[in-house]
């Protein structure tokens, strides 16, 4: 990770931005708005009197503007829904003809530089109406007339009920209990047309599904980006089947949405000279939307472009990438895995290397077998560092390292995708058998150490011959650098604890062990968030991406294949 400063924190390092860019402060601007939205909606539960002083159909037009749900009258501005930009101003005029904004109040539903008070929130907002770019889709306005058409109706035929019984209450002792039942009905169908109206007019509008077809074609389509440009350790992993393509100029953007999280991994492919104007263009394109915005594993060479954009980085781990032209078994730091590798040959084990394209059809079974006994089933987890496909004949240019006992039996194998920019290849799955007795510990680090060798020799596809480097990707260790205490600050201090309490039971220390007896070189990776407001949704959108149920960070850290996970500290 280089050298920090000894008082810089490693899991939350200083912003290198200088500035914050038009994106910043309109997000500036949806959050304030949206805390004020909070702020009226308890401000409207706390006025239970005005229920006393305002008819049936006077309560309607206030709930309108101003009484929606509280949650989604946070959500919606603050995703920049211009039709809650719209309604802010209103509902803050009927607030203060009604008199339910009381003087401690007017001092908390301020919204901005030009002062307190209501008068000049509605000036504020009418001020910075550009922040807010979300507009409602047809199809949301066609429901929302729909919810509108059958509620006036209900409401019609309630409003008719309660003046029968008005009129009849002139002749007759009307039973206090059926009047309140009548009015507590009467609120229910307010409050759940106007909750289902503003949440379908207020929901940012989504883009067109694609279909399969579609998509496939803009996976293809991207394919010829990541083959012309990707050259990273994770590029390829753009191409999975659960992302979607943005595509500008002659880059692409890979991403996926979440319960209105938008999750970027790998960091943008393309050329070099587009990379601001595409990050530009893509950030429109989120705001259009109301998606809050973050970036997973994303790399040092992206991090300060996103910190330009309003993005926070979070320090996430290190990945281990191994120089194979410098590596060697030999000496102390290498004796675990010089015996590992020695017992695993001497039981005749053997590794072959293959264009995983191209296997034989006895060989391509056995290697399905292997990998859907090791999952036990499960489907391939990883949004950011695996591929969602195995043995796929679409995906070409990959190459895949096979264990074999003496008997010629698949044991194990790892398969690899392309990382030009290290001159070799990057981690993508590691399989081990677990169904057999007998088997010999370090079959995965044999098949990695004979790798290792192949890429060194020349061996390997797609290497340059030369003096440089000749990279092969493993895996990643998380906190690594916070665990380790490679820096003094009191950040980290705090935080090392809490880390170690909770890499029990998993590997975000073995995983830093395993790596280390290769003399990798480490690698930062960061997750970039959005605004304090959206991380914790942020991370539940990252952890359900990643397949984690434990801790939400990556899953490819830790144990949740079982055996897979195992195989990969040498078990």
């Amino acid at each position: 990770m280089g050298t920090p400063s000894p008082r810089s924190s490693v899991l939350l390092p200083p912003t290198t931005a200088t500035a914050a860019d038009e994106r910043r402060q309109r997000l500036r601007v949806r959050l304030t708005a949206s805390r004020v939205a909070v702020v009226l909606a308890v401000v409207a539960a706390l006025q239970r009197h005005l229920w006393g002083h305002l008819g049936f159909m006077h309560e309607l037009l206030p709930w309108l503007g101003a009484a929606l749900v509280p949650a989604r009258r946070h959500r919606a501005p603050a995703r920049g829904t211009r039709a809650a930009a719209r309604s802010r101003p209103g509902a803050l005029a009927r607030r203060d003809r009604a008199g339910a904004v009381s003087g401690a109040a007017r001092l908390a539903a301020p919204v901005g530089p030009g002062g307190t008070g209501p008068a000049r929130g509605r000036r504020w907002l009418v001020r910075e109406r550009r922040a807010f770019t979300v507009h409602a889709s047809r199809a949301a306005i066609r429901r929302a007339l729909w919810v509108a058409a059958i509620a006036a109706v209900t409401l019609l035929a309630v409003a008719a009920v309660v003046a029968l019984l008005a009129r009849d209450l002139e002749h007759t002792r009307m039973d206090e209990r059926l009047i309140a039942v009548v009015r507590a009905i009467e609120v229910l169908l307010v409050a759940g047309f106007l909750g289902s109206l503003g949440w379908t007019l207020l929901a940012p509008r989504r883009p067109p599904r694609l279909t399969r077809a579609d998509h496939l074609r803009d996976r293809e389509r991207a394919r010829g980006v990541v083959a012309a440009y990707g050259g990273g350790t994770l590029d390829y992993f753009a191409l999975r089947d659960d992302k979607d393509f943005f595509f500008a100029g002659s880059s692409v953007v890979s991403y996926s949405v979440r319960g209105g999280v938008c999750l970027v991994s790998p960091d943008p492919v393309g050329p070099v000279a587009e990379r601001a104007e595409v990050w530009a263009e893509f950030l429109g394109y989120t705001q259009d939307f109301g998606w809050s915005l973050a970036v997973v594993a994303a790399s040092q060479e992206w991090r300060p472009l996103s910190e330009a954009s309003g993005l926070r980085s979070v320090y996430l781990g290190d990945e281990a990438v191994v120089d194979c032209s410098r590596f060697t078994l030999a000496g102390g730091t290498r004796r675990s895995l010089r015996h590992a590798v020695s017992r695993v040959s001497r039981a005749g084990y053997t590794t072959t290397f293959h264009d995983p394209a191209r296997l034989e059809p006895e060989l391509r079974d056995a290697v399905l077998a292997v990998s859907e006994e090791s999952r036990r089933g499960e489907s391939e987890r990883g949004f950011s560092m695996t591929r969602s496909r195995l043995l796929d004949p679409v995906d070409t240019g990959l190459w895949m390292s096979i264990t074999r006992n003496a008997q010629g039996r698949v044991d194990a194998f790892v398969q690899w995708v392309p990382a030009r920019s290290w001159n070799g290849w990057s981690l993508d799955v590691m399989r081990r058998r677990v169904d057999a007795e007998g088997l010999p510990n370090g079959l995965i680090d044999f098949t990695i150490a004979e790798t290792i060798a192949a890429v060194a020799d020349g061996q390997a596809p797609g290497v340059e011959p030369g003096d440089g480097v000749r990279g092969l990707g493993l895996n990643f260790a998380v906190m690594r650098g916070v665990l380790e205490g490679e820096s003094g600050s009191r950040v980290d201090a705090l935080a090392r604890p809490l880390l170690q309490r909770l890499s029990k039971g998993t590997q975000m220390e073995t995983l830093a062990t395993f790596n280390e007896k290769y003399g990798p070189t480490w690698v930062p990776r960061w997750v970039m968030l959005d605004a304090p407001e959206f991380i914790a949704s942020q991370l539940l959108a990252v952890a359900d991406a990643e397949g984690v149920t434990e801790i939400p960070v990556i899953g490819r850290f830790f144990d949740h294949a079982g055996p897979d996970a195992r195989s990969r500290s040498g078990a």
